[in-house]
């Protein structure tokens, strides 16, 4: 399927080269004239900018909502372990981004989930955001939800939802006049067992997108077990105490339906968690990878054919440092090396380590934890959401973790963890800075899901996150004086809309740097969609390059700072980046 152009683009299908600056504020679409930022460079002596700060914020910018696993009750059951995800997306297409967040659910005394509701935020022109839920036709969901993955299935201009959980799964088409259509029934999905995160990709380059979704495992209240911790006390059980579940891949048939393919990536049943789609060999075919609790994580190479194969162990990338499985949860993608390649970071379990996976090409990967430092976060944390992100603006990618235990009486640990806030140190070495830049750092959280993006269109990465019982947080970065910065918007024509898949090369003169459109990635949760690039002092980029699915690429040239700019594939036509 030809995705249509967005209509505030011309429909021309003429193959010349296209871009619009679309300079977008927080009370909207506004003119293109770059706003002036400092030419800052970022000292690397190892030492956390003083100039970054973090801003925390929630009922007091309209976001009074909570992610609820019925622990109150303190049942210790195994799905109230892993928490929710967060959506970043611009449902209504007005230049501001709003936040969906699945409501998870209750237990009765008998341990049988009960549905609550979600909460859906929209962004005004004020910077505030109001509860839509109800009347967009999104607020009840599954039974017991958890992830949302977010992405324009249909092709018809509007962000669609897919949300997973226990019983029941929900894909809730954007009708564009802001209200949602639950299209489940229509497009075949009927899994009831316990599906996590979920992530959309273009599996066969057709242009639609396909939906691959991780299964946890084997759960009922009537297998429910009573475990005991080391100290004999009642605490919810390993995940080795349940059997894993195969995941689910469903093909895009372009009419509304999905076909089930789950059959090619049944040869394994492992208890997922994290779930991204990217091209991490360049060859112009979506690959995955699944983060799986106390089982190999695995590497779906796309062959270009339809088919996958998993090469987790062949790559590098099923062990960590420990050389056997780990309990993993979070997936950030991310050049961190600095190798034009993208690499992937996956958060874990306690007594094991955030893993980073270096890309060496040709889908083979070593690992990087030690050498980048990440062992020195010790080995108490649990983490979840995660992200890479250039948060000073300095040109190589940071990276943000949530923590927080799954274990109500975790040993040598704590069930409330902080977050982190590490710094790349010229593609060497991640430097926790965290508590110096904000309270959201300083303080213990149950974190589970995260999302990033640029909430109030300043120019720099905010995050959003998900804990367990405790209100979402909006951490927004309010530092000053920051270098200049670049967004990229990228939608598809002969790719799919979204351009998932897709990667842009940015030459800076002296360096050059790579940004991937991902799908899925934190945990059970979707970034927007915007590619933000961190420029130091450059006030211009004299080219940037434009890999999209398949192997068609799209170059621009002299593209200026401190803007956000839509690129469509091979529609438009020659104009100034700045009116």
């Amino acid at each position: 399927m030809t995705p249509s152009p967005i209509s505030t683009f011309p429909a021309s299908q003429s193959i010349i080269v296209a871009v619009t600056a679309i300079c977008v504020a927080i009370s909207g679409v506004i003119g293109c004239s770059p706003s002036p930022r400092s030419n800052v460079t970022f000292p690397s002596s190892g030492e956390s900018p003083s100039l970054l700060q973090f801003t925390s914020h929630g009922s007091d910018v309209g976001v009074d909502f909570r992610y609820q696993n019925g622990e109150s009750t303190w049942l210790a059951a195994m799905i109230e372990s892993n928490g929710g995800g967060i959506a970043i997306f611009d449902f209504d297409r007005d230049g501001r981004w709003d936040v969906f967040a699945p409501g998870g659910g209750r237990l009765t005394s008998e341990k049988t989930p009960i549905m609550v509701s979600n909460g859906f935020f929209q962004q005004t022109p004020s910077r505030l955001f109001t509860n839509v839920a109800d009347r967009s036709g999104c607020e009840l969901g599954v039974c017991y939800s958890f992830a949302v993955a977010t992405a324009d299935w249909d092709s018809d201009g509007f962000t669609d939802l897919f949300i997973s959980g226990y019983n029941g799964q929900q894909l809730l088409k954007n009708l564009g006049d802001g209200t949602f259509e639950d299209a489940t029934q229509i497009a075949g999905f009927h899994h009831r067992g316990w599906s996590s995160s979920a992530a959309w990709f273009d599996l066969e380059n057709d242009g639609d997108l396909d939906l691959y979704i991780s299964h946890y495992g084997i759960w009922s209240p009537q297998i429910e077990k009573q475990c005991l911790n080391a100290k004999g006390e009642i605490d919810r059980c390993a995940p080795g105490d349940f059997a894993g579940e195969p995941d689910e891949l469903w093909i895009n048939l372009g009419d509304g339906r999905f076909r089930d393919d789950s059959e090619k990536v049944r040869s394994y049943a492992y208890r997922g968690v994290g779930v991204v789609a990217c091209d991490w060999d360049h060859d112009g075919d979506t690959d995955l990878y699944i983060a799986n609790d106390e089982d190999p994580n695995v590497l779906l190479n796309n062959l270009g054919n339809g088919e996958l194969q998993e090469i987790g162990a062949k790559s590098g990338t099923s062990l960590g440092s420990r050389n056997i499985v780990d309990g993993s949860m979070g997936l950030a993608v991310g050049d961190f090396d600095g190798n034009l390649k993208p690499d992937i970071l996956v958060t874990n379990y306690q007594n094991e380590y955030c893993e980073l996976y270096l890309n060496q090409g040709n889908q083979y990967f070593t690992l990087g934890t030690r050498s980048a430092g990440l062992m020195a976060l010790g080995q108490a944390v649990v983490g979840w959401g995660t992200a890479f992100a250039d948060v000073d603006h300095d040109g190589d990618e940071d990276l943000f973790v949530i923590a927080g235990h799954t274990s109500r009486r975790p040993i040598k640990s704590s069930n409330l963890q902080k977050p982190y806030l590490l710094e790349n140190q010229q593609g060497k070495r991640l430097l926790s800075i965290g508590e110096s830049v904000g309270d959201f750092f300083r303080k213990v959280h149950a974190g589970r899901g995260m999302a990033i993006g640029d909430l109030d269109n300043d120019g720099d990465i905010d995050l959003v996150a998900s804990m367990l019982e405790q209100p979402i947080e909006i951490v927004r970065n309010d530092s000053k004086s920051l270098g200049n910065y670049l967004l990229i918007d990228l939608v598809g024509t002969q790719a799919n809309r979204d351009a998932t898949g897709a990667w842009v090369e940015a030459d800076f003169g002296e360096s050059r740097h790579i940004r991937h459109r991902i799908g899925g990635g934190s945990y059970a949760s979707t970034h927007a969609q915007s590619l933000h690039l961190g420029l130091g002092g450059l006030d211009s980029i004299p080219s940037i390059t434009i890999h999209w699915p398949g192997d068609d690429t799209q170059e621009l040239k002299n593209v200026q700072a401190n803007q956000r700019i839509q690129v469509i594939q091979g529609i438009a036509a020659e104009a100034s980046l700045s009116n």
